[in-house]
């Protein structure tokens, strides 16, 4: 896959989720937990700190955060509210009552300068078409001293085995219509330079690996891949620029559902993680 799609001319307008809102993607995102997402960052929280998410999704990671944090106070914000419901009844369920979620935009947090002690990001940053102007205002949020953890896959360092012709071009459509909408699945390497340009001090640099090789992974990574390539937020783009009809898309998804059966599916990926503390 080429990195040069990301240099594509963008629409300009509103964020654009291109990955949508699936009951599969629903799945993949609650399975997710701090321990391992924010496991970069865990060690800087203390109980009694204020803690931001943004794009928080469905919540799992944020109420674990909210939980290391106990009792200090974890708010939570998405541009979906489907979303923050989902979140708000998990921490009902798991019972953590420091947690709240509210309907907000990273570009303009409706907080006061320096209110928070720690700022989570979490496969935001690559949906954005302003990744530093929103890192900026995060940076404004932040106490001195205070510390954030961003977090994003890279799609440079993609492996999917075993690949065939219809596969790498479901995923080039897909790297191609998320540039299109405004974001950016190779910005990732850049996050300390990002970090230092929004005004961020001691950066850090981290990393882990996704991967799917266990029957269930495998599963649950071409369900979303599958799922994805109906969603709206892909397939509208790619049919009005003629980079894929109906007809190749079901081609795709069928591809996917192919690969699950394959006894050498495997898929991995690079996660750039990245600190950076507020001077004092």
């Amino acid at each position: 896959m080429s990195q040069e799609i990301h240099n594509e001319q963008l629409i300009q307008g509103p964020e654009t989720y291109t990955h949508g809102y699936g009951e599969e993607f629903q799945r993949f995102h609650t399975a997710r937990r701090a321990v391992d997402e924010a496991a970069f960052l865990v060690p800087h929280l203390r109980p009694g700190m204020r803690l931001l998410d943004c794009g928080c999704g469905p919540g799992s990671i944020t109420v674990d955060l909210a939980e290391i944090i106990a009792p200090g106070e974890t708010v939570g914000i998405d541009l979906a509210k489907a979303q923050l419901d989902h979140a708000q009844d998990l921490a009902a369920q798991r019972g953590v009552n420091n947690v709240r979620f509210e309907l907000a935009n990273v570009h303009d947090l409706p907080f006061p300068t320096a209110s928070f002690d720690a700022v989570f990001a979490h496969n935001l940053l690559e949906h954005l078409r302003e990744p530093g102007q929103a890192l900026r205002e995060t940076r404004r949020v932040l106490k001195p001293g205070g510390v954030i953890g961003v977090q994003d896959d890279d799609w440079g360092t993609q492996l999917l085995e075993p690949m065939t012709p219809v596969l790498e071009k479901a995923l080039e459509l897909l790297l191609r219509v998320a540039a299109r909408n405004g974001g950016d699945f190779f910005y990732a390497r850049h996050q300390k330079r990002l970090l230092r340009e929004a005004g961020f001090v001691r950066v850090e640099g981290h990393a882990m690996a996704r991967y799917y090789g266990t029957p269930e992974r495998v599963q649950l990574f071409a369900a979303t891949a599958a799922r994805q390539l109906r969603e709206p937020a892909l397939v509208t783009p790619a049919l009005e620029q003629g980079w894929a009809d109906q007809d190749t898309l079901q081609v795709m998804i069928d591809a996917f559902v192919a690969w699950v059966q394959h006894p050498d599916a495997f898929r991995a990926v690079l996660c750039p993680a990245a600190l950076g503390w507020a001077a004092e």
